[in-house]
């Protein structure tokens, strides 16, 4: 709006400038003209409305519509786009975006669905496997990102659980299964032959003292069109409440074959509490066995220590390369941090000796917005393409204000990033 109307400010401009210079010639333009009592008269009466106008323009221009954050205007640099300008560095702590595609463009069929809150990510046999945690389908796609490509499906039924959402958080695959992991489900503890699993979560806890909250780790067969539920089983590890659970997790084989889950807990401390006291990652090792009704449980084996120069405010999701190569995501931070971890060789882990090395790590920062803005605000997965480039997926940005305008770009999308 400021430019158009200084445009035709200046036009006026000129073309008073041009009849002052023709007034001396032009007897009988002048004669016209309304005299300069009346001209000088006239412009003072119209010079407040003018300045009122200049002052709106200028307002609403350097402002935005949703939060009235200061936005770059004609030349000046706010205190973001400073911070990058600054940043020498840059280059070396940001990964680069290679492609990307909203969900909503990979399904010929979407069976329905018009959000998609992803939250993990693998690859089995060149081809993607995701998991949303509004939804119960799997999402099954090619690595190039085709839209609306045939080979871009839908594995089984959104609403399984009628308006219940599913919660997952985390998928894996091993020796022919997938394992999706519920964040934490509400257990009550008043049934004899064992908990009774709900999806009421806080509110119907309240009117039940007896209960716990628990991950939920099911074990999947898949098919072409759908998948069975091979096992259903908790974890022994308890969290305060349904919010901060399980936010990622990746499955190892020991020696004897013996399968270890490694989750990743969203809250520093595995706390609801403490969530926001950064640089406290936790991760729990567990394996499978029975509790004392002979139910199947994922029992807590160890619990480990992020590197505290993974220092985030939360913790979206993990991956670990055979190798021991380590991706853990940051939404909050919308950063990644990429280490060693020792104790996994060959894809072999040695739960004893799980850990991390201390001298080989360091955080990259997702890319920025052209004022150095952050639009990589909801990363949830991360998977490693190859020793070079990342996959990640995006969930949905957070409403009501919750969020900047900026977050809506990259929302419930897929993303490959190179790294530095």
């Amino acid at each position: 709006m400021t430019s158009e109307r200084s445009n035709l400010l200046s036009v006026n401009d000129d073309k008073a400038s041009s009849s002052d210079d023709e007034l001396p010639c032009d007897k009988e333009r002048v004669s016209n003209q309304p005299s300069a009592g009346f001209s000088t008269a006239f412009t003072i009466a119209l010079l407040p409305a003018i300045i009122i106008v200049i002052i709106s323009a200028t307002t609403l221009s350097t402002r935005s519509p949703r939060n009235n954050s200061s936005l770059v205007i004609e030349g000046k640099t706010n205190k973001f786009l400073k911070q990058c300008e600054n940043d020498s560095t840059y280059t070396k702590h940001t990964v680069k975006t290679a492609y990307e595609l909203p969900f909503a463009a990979l399904f010929r069929d979407n069976k329905g669905q018009k959000k998609f809150e992803a939250s993990s990510i693998t690859i089995v046999n060149n081809e993607v496997y995701a998991v949303c945690d509004s939804s119960w389908a799997i999402s099954k796609f090619q690595p190039s990102l085709l839209p609306f490509s045939d080979d871009n499906v839908q594995i089984g039924t959104p609403d399984r659980d009628g308006d219940f959402e599913s919660g997952y958080e985390a998928i894996f695959h091993h020796e022919g299964s997938f394992y999706v992991i519920r964040e934490s489900v509400l257990h009550h503890h008043n049934h004899d032959d064992g908990d009774e699993v709900s999806d009421g979560g806080e509110e119907e806890a309240g009117v039940d003292e007896n209960h716990s909250y628990h991950a939920i780790i099911e074990e999947i067969i898949l098919d072409d069109t759908d998948y069975t539920i091979k096992s259903q089983c908790s974890s022994e590890f308890e969290f305060e409440g349904t919010s901060k659970g399980f936010e990622g997790a990746i499955g190892f084989p020991d020696s004897t074959g013996t399968l270890y889950i490694i989750g990743l807990c969203e809250g520093n401390h595995c706390s609801e509490a403490r969530k926001a006291d950064a640089g406290h990652g936790r991760l729990v090792i567990m394996a499978k066995g029975e509790d004392e009704n002979g139910n199947c449980v994922w029992k807590t084996y160890r619990i480990v220590h992020i590197p505290k120069s993974a220092y985030f405010i939360d913790y979206s999701d993990i991956d670990i390369t055979n190798d021991g190569r380590v991706a853990i995501t940051s939404q909050e931070n919308s950063e990644v941090w990429i280490g060693t971890a020792v104790g996994i060789s060959n894809g072999i882990i040695d739960p004893d000796k799980f850990g991390f090395d201390d001298d080989d790590d360091k955080t990259l920062q997702f890319p920025k917005s052209s004022d150095c803005r952050t639009i990589y605000c909801n990363i949830e997965g991360i998977y490693w393409m190859n020793s070079e480039m990342l996959m990640a997926v995006s969930d949905k940005m957070k409403s009501r204000g919750r969020q900047d305008f900026r977050c809506l770009e990259k929302d419930q999308s897929i993303h490959t990033f190179v790294l530095p």
